[in-house]
C-alpha cells in the first residue's frame, strides 16, 4: 500500500484535498506502523472497522484444511467421486468470501465513503486494489453519485496474475465473480490505472469497445524521503552479502537463484551469503531448505530497518518470473544505488527497467548457465573492490514517487479541471 501512501503524501502538493478511508483492523500478514508518520496532518484519515478474521487465524485454518484434504486423499477408502469434507469447506469459504476475504469490509467502507462524499463534496474517488473487493465500493458510489469521477487502480493485474498466484483464489466461483466485478469496474470508471504497460494492455484488451483514453499506466516507485539518509556501510565478514528484501512467494521464487548458487564450485559458492528480509510464504519455505549455500532468514522488519539491511548489502536480489509484472521492491532497490541482480524473463517489464536504468544484471530464469556466469562475475568485481553503483541516476529519478504523483495529478486534472479553479 506504499503506492497509496505516496498519493496521500504528495497529492496535496498538487492542489488536491485528500481524504482516506482505510480499515482500522486490516487482516494482513505484516504491519509497519512507522509508515503512518508519513501521512501529512492535513490528510483526513477515516478508519473503519472490519469484521474480518485475523490473518494469522485465517492462515492457520486454511493450512489445517489443506493438511486434512491431503490426508483424506491418501486414505484408501476415499473414492475419486467423493469430495473430502475439507475440500467442501474450502470451496464453501471461497464462495462465501468472494472475491476475497476482505469483502466483509465493503458495506462498512461504503457507508463511511458515502458520508464523506456528501459532506466534503468529493469530486474524485480513487480506489486501489488488492483487495479487489474494494472496487465494489467505488462502483456503488458511482451508481449513487453519477457526477463523481471514479478512478480504479490495479496494483496487481487480477484475472491472469493474482488469481493464478495465490492458492485461495484458484476457484471457478471466485474467477467468475472476479470477471463480473472487473468488467463492471472498467465500464464504471472514468480512468483505469495499473502499474505496467503490460498490465494496462491486458486489462484493456478484455474490453476492446472502451476508449483507449480510459486506461493509463502509472508505475510504482520509491519515496526519496525514505532514502535521504541512506549510506552504504560495510558488514561483518569477508563474504559477498546478497539481500532479498520483501515477501517471497511463488511468482517471485528465489529457486532459480538458489539452484544456480548451489551449482557453483565451492570456492565461489562458499563466498556468497544470502539474507532474506521479509515474509516467506508457506508455499516457498521449502525452496530455502537443504541448500549448500549460506542463507540467513531475518523475517519481516519495519521499513527503516529493512533500509539498514540494504545499506549493509553488496548486492540486491530480485526475482519475478512473469514478464508482465514488476515487483515493487525494484524501485526501492533503485533508490539505494546498490547493484541489482534481477532474475526475470528477457524482454519483460523487470528486464526493461534494469536495461533502462543500467542498475545491474538481468538474467532469464530459463538460463541457469547465464545466471552462474553472472554470479561469478559479480563475485570477481566484489573481490576487486569494483562492485559499486551502476545506475543512471537521471533515469532512476523518473521512478520517484513525487514525480509519479505529478503524473497522477495530471490525469486527475484532466478529469475535473485544475483544483484551484473549482
Amino acid at each position: 500500500m506504499q503506492r497509496m501512501l505516496s498519493v496521500a503524501r504528495y497529492l496535496p502538493g498538487a492542489g488536491f484535498e485528500v481524504s482516506v478511508v482505510s480499515a482500522s483492523n486490516p487482516s494482513v500478514p505484516t504491519m509497519d506502523p512507522s509508515l503512518v508518520a508519513a501521512v501529512p496532518p492535513q490528510v483526513e484519515v477515516t478508519r473503519v472497522w472490519s469484521p474480518e478474521v485475523p490473518y494469522g487465524v485465517r492462515q492457520a485454518m486454511w493450512r489445517l484444511a489443506g493438511r486434512s484434504s491431503k490426508a483424506t486423499e491418501a486414505a484408501p477408502t476415499q473414492t475419486a467421486s467423493a469430495p473430502s469434507r475439507s475440500s467442501f469447506l474450502k470451496d464453501a469459504a471461497r464462495r462465501l468470501f468472494s472475491p476475497d476475504p476482505e469483502v466483509v469490509w465493503v458495506p462498512f467502507a461504503l457507508r463511511a465513503a458515502r458520508r464523506i462524499v456528501r459532506q466534503q463534496n468529493i469530486d474524485i474517488v480513487l480506489v486501489s486494489a488488492p483487495p479487489f473487493s474494494s472496487f465494489l465500493v467505488g462502483n456503488a458510489l458511482k451508481r449513487e453519485f453519477p457526477a463523481l469521477r471514479l478512478v480504479s487502480d490495479f496494483r496487481d493485474e487480477w484475472l491472469d496474475f493474482y488469481l493464478n498466484t495465490f492458492d485461495y483464489y484458484r476457484s471457478d466461483a471466485i474467477r467468475r465473480k472476479a470477471r463480473r466485478i472487473e468488467e463492471e469496474t472498467a465500464r464504471a470508471s472514468d480512468l483505469v490505472l495499473s502499474i505496467t504497460r503490460s498490465c494496462v494492455n491486458r486489462i484493456r484488451g478484455r474490453y476492446p469497445d472502451l476508449p483507449e483514453s480510459r486506461f493509463a499506466c502509472v508505475p510504482n516507485g520509491f519515496d526519496p524521503a525514505a532514502f535521504e539518509n541512506f549510506r552504504a556501510r560495510p558488514h561483518e565478514g569477508p563474504n559477498l552479502r546478497v539481500a532479498h528484501v520483501g515477501t517471497v512467494y511463488a511468482t517471485a521464487t528465489p529457486r532459480y537463484y538458489l539452484d544456480a548458487l548451489d551449482a557453483l564450485a565451492p570456492e565461489h559458492r562458499d563466498r556468497i551469503e544470502t539474507h532474506f528480509i521479509g515474509r516467506i510464504t508457506d508455499g516457498e519455505r521449502g525452496t530455502l531448505q537443504n541448500r549448500f549455500s549460506k542463507i540467513v532468514e531475518r523475517g519481516f522488519v519495519p521499513q527503516p530497518e529493512a533500509i539498514k539491511c540494504m545499506e549493509e548489502a553488496d548486492l540486491l536480489l530480485l526475482t519475478m518470473t512473469d514478464p508482465n509484472f514488476t515487483s515493487g521492491k525494484i524501485y526501492e532497490y533503485l533508490a539505494t544505488g546498490k547493484p541489482i541482480l534481477a532474475i526475470s524473463p528477457r524482454g519483460g517489464e523487470v528486464d526493461d527497467v534494469l536495461r533502462e536504468t543500467g542498475a545491474g544484471w538481468s538474467v532469464d530464469p530459463a538460463d541457469p548457465a547465464a545466471l552462474q556466469t553472472a554470479l561469478r562475475e559479480i563475485l570477481a568485481l566484489f573481490d576487486s573492490g569494483t562492485l559499486g553503483s551502476r545506475s543512471r541516476r537521471e533515469r532512476v529519478l523518473r521512478y520517484s514517487r513525487p514525480h509519479l504523483v505529478e503524473q497522477l495529478a495530471g490525469h486527475l486534472t484532466a478529469l475535473v479541471g485544475t483544483p484551484a479553479a473549482r
